[in-house]
């Protein structure tokens, strides 16, 4: 479990692709893209996975090491939030000391996959990608 400051500096950080990378969104994708900060000192993941019934359906998630969730966007499916109340997709769930990623906040503005990870590169602080697929 990392300490709050630590999460958000992370959160913050530029980051850039490991490779020279082109996204996938097609439908029923499921892939990971290494990613670095700017200096090549820290090293995460951008988990990006798609439905494969439901064009809609969408989930992109930074991990920081194999399993520290430090930030992920739904785009289809309501969240409960640990104190009950209910969360309409898109929602976006950012690391919180004592929850993980547990809690989220909805989104609005964001309709589709190529916008939804559009907006969640802005949030973690990465370059928006070229993209393939996805238009479907």
């Amino acid at each position: 479990m990392l300490e709050q400051w630590e999460a958000d500096r992370l959160l913050a950080m530029r980051k850039i692709y490991s490779f020279n990378t082109v996204i996938d969104l097609s439908i029923g994708v499921s892939r990971d893209y290494q990613l670095e900060d700017v200096d090549g000192n820290e090293f995460f993941l951008l988990d990006i996975w798609r439905g494969k019934r439901n064009r809609n359906k969408a989930r992109f998630q930074l991990r920081y090491g194999r399993d520290i969730i430090l930030a992920r966007l739904c785009t289809s499916i309501p969240h409960t939030n640990p104190d009950g109340s209910l969360i309409e997709p898109p929602h976006f769930h950012s690391y919180r000391e004592e929850y993980e990623c547990r809690y989220a906040e909805t989104v609005n503005n964001v309709e589709g996959p190529v916008q939804a990870l559009t907006f969640f590169c802005e949030k973690i602080n990465l370059p928006i990608p070229d993209i393939q697929g996805g238009l479907q």
